[in-house]
């Protein structure tokens, strides 16, 4: 083997191990990689084969719920047709900030500054919050919900429907 290919296939295997090295995309206020915010559910339905939630008492062709099989713990809103949020409440994918599930509220303030709006959470006992971050105000952003000891739970990417904590309901 010539010295020109065997320099070319360890530049090549750096490459592929730098990239497998990076993980999944991270949540953003636009979405998650290609799923995005405000792309039409059933291109959605169609490219992550989400599961669309029917007769549960809560969907309706206004808003619902959809899982995500193989991403347990992963929730795509849509309403009227639209991909509005995406939700996270288990272990797993970040946001481009680096936190997520798990993280602490004082990690989410290092992350986010003084941007970030504090607010008592409405159903978990105090001093639970929510934490949201605007990245463009009032439009898209990201808002983490925490427990009484300061642990996020679950958070959401998207736009205003982040504020819906009742997601469908």
């Amino acid at each position: 083997m010539s010295l020109r290919r065997s320099v070319l296939i360890a530049f090549i295997a750096l490459v592929a191990a730098s990239t497998a090295a990076a993980g999944p995309a991270p949540l953003t206020a636009e979405g998650w990689g290609k799923l995005r915010i405000g792309m039409r559910e059933r291109d959605a339905v169609r490219l992550f084969h989400l599961k669309v939630s029917r007769n549960d008492g809560v969907s309706s062709d206004e808003c619902r719920e959809d899982a995500w099989p193989g991403h347990p713990g992963i929730w795509v809103m849509a309403q009227q047709g639209r991909v509005t949020r995406i939700s996270v409440t288990a272990d797993g994918p970040r946001t481009d900030k680096h936190v997520g599930v798990g993280s602490r509220e004082a990690d989410i303030a290092r992350a986010y500054g003084p941007a970030l709006i504090v607010s008592e959470h409405s159903y978990e006992e105090a001093p639970a919050h929510y934490l949201t971050a605007w990245a463009v105000k009032g439009r898209r952003g990201v808002r983490f919900e925490t427990d009484r000891l300061g642990k996020v739970t679950a958070f959401h990417v998207g736009d205003r429907s982040i504020e819906d904590i009742e997601g469908c309901l």
